[in-house]
């Protein structure tokens, strides 16, 4: 086998990979996105529509529902060998997954901004996962999530200024907006970059 013709099936082998890469995190993304964008929508009328207060709760099904869809997705795909940047980004998104969870239960006791948290976080695993694969669309697309979330902090501090009295003239939709804005961060943040990697490793293919 001469230089070139070795040049040629690493070259391949290294494209081959990157597709697998995106193919299988492009779906994961979706379902993850997917998953936090219905239960937000289905929080913010829980709130606007004043319905039993149990129903707050429904926030633990994202990560119930992202890991049942993990799993799902995980024992479909083609039984090949994990490579270096599989397991890479499997551990990138553990430790982050993990730290959503604390910052979840940090914002509950200690009244902070859930979703500042989980935005920042998600949209730091989402960078990381673009500069791993060398995928700049999902890298931006992180990078404007982590962007996005002072948006939060930016909304807290406009409203603690407007006052209690004002507030309750204006509309609820107004107060609960967050949650909008939440599933607003993660549609540019999972969905779109993951229906382009998944775009873009199907046209590999053809």
């Amino acid at each position: 086998m001469d230089n070139q013709k070795s040049l040629e099936i690493i070259s391949q082998m290294i494209a081959d990979t990157s597709n697998q890469i995106e193919r299988n995190s492009g779906k994961y993304f979706i379902a993850w996105g997917y998953t936090t964008i219905a239960v937000s929508i289905f929080e913010y009328f829980v709130m606007c529509l004043h319905l039993n207060p149990i129903l707050i709760w429904a926030w633990w099904l994202i990560p119930v529902i992202g890991g049942v869809a993990t799993i799902i997705l995980a024992r479909n795909e083609s039984p090949t060998p994990k490579s270096y940047v599989d397991r890479s980004i499997s551990a990138v998104w553990a430790v982050f997954g993990t730290s959503s969870l604390y910052a979840f239960v940090a914002a509950v006791v200690y009244s902070t901004s859930m979703f500042y948290l989980i935005v920042l976080l998600m949209g730091m695993g989402t960078v990381i996962t673009g500069a791993i694969c060398q995928h700049r669309k999902l890298t931006l697309c992180g990078a404007i999530a982590m962007l996005l979330s002072l948006i939060f902090p930016i909304k807290h501090i406009a409203l603690k200024d407007i006052g209690a009295e004002a507030l309750q003239s204006n509309s609820e939709w107004l107060i609960y907006s967050d949650i909008i804005i939440f599933a607003v961060i993660f549609l540019v943040m999972m969905v779109i970059p993951g229906h382009i990697m998944n775009c873009k490793s199907k046209k590999s293919l053809c």
